[in-house]
């Protein structure tokens, strides 16, 4: 069976079972005539008009069935009254937010926006992992002076932030382990780097001050300036023991170091509405495997009670 209608077949599966299955379906952007790589999972409310938009975006290679899989929190989201948008974009495999992406995010929510009515309503962006890197910039660029549509909230799980000590740290992993995988994830990545940047972050780091949605090394703190005055919510579980006895890996190479530094760095910038949230012991992915790098860390609760506060 063809991937792409596996994929719809599990979506489909997930919509059967829920009380507002007919809210459920795939959005087409006007920004890309390739349907199979990039289409959108919209839910909407179970009843009544849509009180804001949420855009929320997989991790890396993630499908929209995947997030559904992983997490109750979009469907908790349609259920509040929000609709719930879940991008699958060139196959979700980007490593950071380009400005083609960028461009096709813009239209995407345009889009969306005029067929749902939505234009008068608050963006919200969130996003795991890879995702969240992509909810953070986005939301920086959203809010740059001339830029729409404007983004009201943040949210991300375990998001990777800063470029130039994620380099580092596979770097380190090629030095510590001799087995092929940290060289070929070391290629990809500076392979993507030099052809949309002609650059690494190691080799200049300053270039990387706009392009990165935060470096630890940049005391001017460029990129985050943007969100000075934005909620900011982050999640996101330092297990230290799990990784370091599991993949032999430090605290340099979790994404928990970007977080609390970016959110520190904010809130000594006076956005007192910049919230980290640390974890103990919830990640676990769906299939029962303990992994602190998981969706389960988001408490769905919490982050519908806090979209609430910040989307009226």
């Amino acid at each position: 069976m063809n991937l792409y209608f596996r994929r719809l077949l599990v979506i489909c599966l997930f919509y059967s079972s829920a009380s507002y299955a007919q809210k459920a379906e795939h959005f087409y952007s006007s920004a890309t005539a390739d349907t199979a790589r990039n289409y959108t999972l919209i839910l909407q409310p179970d009843k009544g008009k849509a009180v804001g938009m949420v855009l929320l975006f997989p991790g890396f290679g993630e499908t929209p069935a995947d997030v559904l899989k992983e997490t109750p929190f979009p469907m908790t989201a349609a259920k509040a009254g929000y609709l719930v948008a879940i991008p699958y974009l060139e196959g979700n495999a980007g490593l950071y937010l380009t400005d083609t992406k960028q461009h096709m995010i813009v239209q995407l929510v345009l889009d969306v926006q005029q067929k749902y009515k939505l234009k008068n309503k608050k963006l919200a962006v969130g996003g795991f992992s890879m995702g969240g890197t992509t909810a953070v910039k986005f939301a920086e660029y959203s809010l740059s002076p001339n830029a729409a549509p404007k983004v009201s909230a943040l949210f991300a799980v375990d998001p990777l932030l800063d470029l130039e000590r994620f380099e580092r740290s596979v770097l380190k992993a090629v030095q510590r382990d001799k087995s092929s995988r940290p060289k070929q994830m070391l290629q990809y990545l500076q392979a993507l780097l030099q052809k949309d940047f002609n650059t690494t972050p190691v080799q200049n780091p300053e270039k990387f001050y706009t392009i990165s949605p935060y470096t630890y090394s940049d005391t001017a703190n460029t990129a985050i300036k943007p969100l000075k005055q934005l909620p900011v919510l982050l999640y996101s579980e330092p297990d230290v023991a799990n990784q370091f006895n599991s993949n032999h890996r430090d605290l340099y190479d979790l994404n928990a170091a970007d977080c609390t530094a970016m959110i520190a760095d904010l809130q000594s910038m006076g956005n007192q509405q910049a919230q980290l949230i640390l974890t103990t012991s919830k990640g676990r992915r769906s299939d029962g495997t303990v992994n602190p790098h998981s969706w389960s860390i988001l408490d769905v609760d919490q982050t519908i009670n806090w979209l609430q506060q910040h989307m009226k």
